[in-house]
């Protein structure tokens, strides 16, 4: 496990546990104290965590932080494709649909195979390159500024060319969905191609496993009324659905039948 992605698992093991010992996360991850030390020390440093005595603590005014697509491609990849095949059971023949760019959003694409006379507009590289060989599927690829971190293209030209669409779904994904705050991301260069996104689409359906909910980001990009469904996993406790479900929302369980 490279050092980045073993990051990733702490800081989500004590944003769900609000606070870890070395030996615990050491055990966990299979490497010594000395390493996960040093990890905590460097998160501590970013203002992440909260170092305490023999561990660390999570540090509630930090909103997050974002790993490389490939990091995070492979987290909770289980659950990311669960709600991807459900999503892509929501496309049918004929439709022209937003894919954004983001993990869950890929995993989307990899069920979209047998779609026939589907148009995709995406700014996703790996959505492309998933969907390359794929005859039966029309993709337009915006232009635009590329992201290395997110494979994705950015920037003006990526929101000229999605202007030009009328979209019958988006599929959207988000990095965090608040109910003070709406749906939010890291960053504001996503949020501009994602807020098109969402403008141009008859239908936004948002993509998010149960731990974004509850979370809110740096960036803002639209308010909870936008969505219409909300696919995620069966984490999400009664009380959220039933928030998110005033809102208008739909939520949909893409792994219920577990």
């Amino acid at each position: 496990m490279i050092a980045e992605e073993r990051r990733k698992v702490i800081l989500e093991k004590i944003r769900i546990e609000k606070a870890v010992s070395v030996q615990e996360l050491a055990r966990l991850l299979d490497t010594t104290v000395v390493t996960i030390r040093r990890d905590l020390d460097l998160l501590d440093k970013q203002g992440l965590v909260i170092r305490s005595h023999g561990g660390a603590i999570i540090n509630e005014e930090k909103v997050g932080y974002e790993f490389r697509f490939d990091t995070r491609k492979d987290y909770s990849q289980d659950i990311k494709a669960k709600i991807g095949q459900k999503a892509a059971g929501f496309v049918t023949a004929g439709d022209c649909i937003g894919i954004d760019v983001g993990t869950t959003a890929y995993e989307m694409s990899r069920y979209l195979k047998n779609v026939k006379g589907l148009n995709v507009v995406t700014a996703s590289l790996p959505v492309v390159n998933e969907l390359l060989n794929c005859g039966d599927i029309n993709i337009i690829c915006t232009g635009g500024e590329v992201s290395r971190r997110d494979k994705s293209l950015i920037g003006h030209n990526a929101v000229r060319t999605l202007k030009e669409y009328i979209l019958d779904k988006a599929f959207i994904g988000v990095a965090g969905i608040s109910f003070d705050c709406g749906f939010t991301l890291f960053n504001m260069n996503d949020a501009l191609v994602k807020r098109v996104l969402v403008e141009r689409a008859k239908e936004v359906i948002i993509l998010a496993d149960a731990t974004k909910i509850g979370a809110a980001r740096h960036a803002f990009f639209c308010e909870l009324e936008t969505a219409d469904k909300l696919i995620t996993d069966k984490r999400i406790t009664q009380e959220d659905k039933s928030l998110l479900e005033s809102h208008g929302i739909e939520v949909i369980i893409a792994d219920e039948e577990d």
